[in-house]
């Protein structure tokens, strides 16, 4: 039988190839979105964004974790889960339709009202092949899974491409939100129906363990999810729409990898680990296995965008958006940190442990909210940004101490497997920087800045990992010859 580690990485070799491609293009749609939209319309994208994820998590109800968790499933249950998710989707339909209103009054933004309701048609499309994802990740098919979500995410760029030259970039934004969404579920189905299609059965009562997990799970989500945008809600609300524009600009900037990176944690790892749920050797070589590699890919991209923010935000966004390179810069370290947190909940749902996720989750919403409220009563940006990432630091710790108990993670050896990429990161940052500020001297074009302080910087951590992971060198010579 192939080891956690070996599982953990053929999956995560498609997941990441896919995370790459869609990364790029999610920044190539934010880049076109900066470049047509004013400050304050970007700002609608924040708050489109808030709802949206929301209402996927609710739309989720726990239940493909539960899936994914447990060993035993039959067609009865099965079935019925799928009929479920099926309805969620329209009471979710008709919720969004009547709440939307109360939405854009509370933003005071009129144009949210219609917008959202454009938006809430991806619930009727969605569910149809929702729980098909769930099945594929339990299946451990991710060649499949990276294909379909390429392909959509690419569709959905092109459709904001076409649109916004026909009709208003925001109308534009949420019409390929629609597709990208309602894409996914249609071709998740069509990629799994001839191996299982749902029967004519509603048997309430045997999946009652399934909303049992499912429900902690979907309380622990929306705690998450509450304590990760709690910011743009109170942004939104008490800063205004402009200031919500410059800090979702360098929000998404900075989520944008993490949240592709996350799928390769989540989508991968949590199958994985459940399959080893009970040994708590097999976990922890899983866990800092993923660490790792979400520490080579994360910390130099991250690290490496804070030492050449400026010039990033002119080339792509231009410099009405330079204003945001303040907050970016601080922002950084939260998703640091998120890509670091992200294992915690595959181990905590392997387990089984979703009840310790939400007490967790609902702990930190509380400190995230009360500090972040303290923050906007300043009226000041930077202010809000840097006290996410004080509140991020302490929850990072708290997260430490878990996996201590949970499957007796000692800290040194958690470092240990941080160290390398930290020391790489941080020598090629250092030569960024360098190379950036030497070329601003000269007076150089930004784009030239930008493009050669890139490839030095690259080029630099590329021959950082080879002589720091020398087995990625033979790897890579093996297959040379081979081919």
């Amino acid at each position: 039988m192939a080891s956690i580690k070996s599982r953990m990485m053929r999956g995560a070799k498609w997941t990441s190839l896919s995370a790459l491609i869609i990364t790029v293009i999610q920044i190539g749609q934010f880049a076109f979105l900066g470049n047509v939209m004013s400050v304050k319309e970007f700002g609608l994208v924040g708050m489109i964004t808030t709802v949206t994820i929301f209402t996927q998590i609710l739309l989720d109800l726990g239940i493909g974790a539960a899936i994914i968790q447990k060993q035993h499933t039959t067609e009865r249950q099965l079935s019925t889960l799928y009929w479920i998710n099926l309805l969620t989707g329209i009471i979710l339909f008709c919720l969004l339709l009547l709440a939307s209103p109360m939405i854009a009054a509370f933003y005071a933004r009129p144009e949210l009202e219609g917008l959202l309701k454009l938006l809430s048609i991806m619930f009727l499309i969605a569910p149809i092949g929702q729980q098909y994802q769930y099945m594929m990740q339990k299946d451990l098919a991710f060649k499949t899974l990276s294909t379909i979500e390429t392909i959509v995410n690419l569709a959905s760029l092109l459709v904001l491409l076409v649109l916004a030259f026909f009709m208003n970039p925001i109308v534009a934004y949420v019409v390929s939100q629609v597709v990208l969404q309602s894409g996914k579920g249609l071709l998740y189905a069509a990629a799994y129906w001839k191996k299982w299609r749902p029967s004519p059965v509603f048997a309430i009562g045997e999946v009652k363990e399934f909303f049992s997990f499912g429900a902690f799970q979907l309380a622990s989500r929306l705690v998450n999810r509450a304590g990760s945008n709690i910011d743009m809600i109170l942004i939104g609300r008490f800063l205004g729409v402009e200031a919500l524009g410059i800090y979702s600009l360098a929000y998404q900037i900075v989520t944008i990898p993490v949240l592709k990176i996350n799928p390769i944690v989540t989508r991968v790892a949590f199958p994985v680990f459940s399959k080893s749920q009970h040994d708590h050797s097999l976990l922890r070589e899983g866990f800092l296995s993923m660490t790792n590699v979400l520490a080579l890919i994360s910390f130099p991209l991250l690290i490496g965008l804070a030492a050449v923010s400026d010039s990033f935000i002119e080339v792509v966004f231009g410099e009405k958006w330079l204003v945001a390179v303040p907050v970016l810069n601080i922002l950084c370290i939260v998703g640091l940190l998120r890509v670091l947190m992200n294992p915690n909940g595959s181990i905590l749902l392997a387990k089984g442990r979703a009840d310790i996720a939400f007490y967790w989750d609902s702990g930190m919403l509380l400190v995230y909210g009360c500090a972040l409220y303290v923050g906007v009563s300043t009226g000041d940006l930077m202010t809000v940004a840097w006290i996410y990432s004080g509140v991020s630091v302490l929850n990072f710790i708290v997260g430490r101490w878990l996996m201590a108990y949970i499957i007796q993670l000692e800290m040194k050896v958690y470092m240990k497997s941080l160290w390398k990429p930290a020391v790489m990161s941080l020598l090629m940052a250092a030569c960024a920087v360098a190379v950036h500020q030497g070329m601003k001297l000269m007076s150089a074009d930004v784009l030239l800045q930008f493009l050669l302080t890139v490839c030095v910087s690259a080029i630099l951590y590329s021959l950082l990992l080879l002589n720091m992971y020398p087995q990625v060198a033979g790897k890579l010579l093996r297959r040379g010859r081979s081919s």
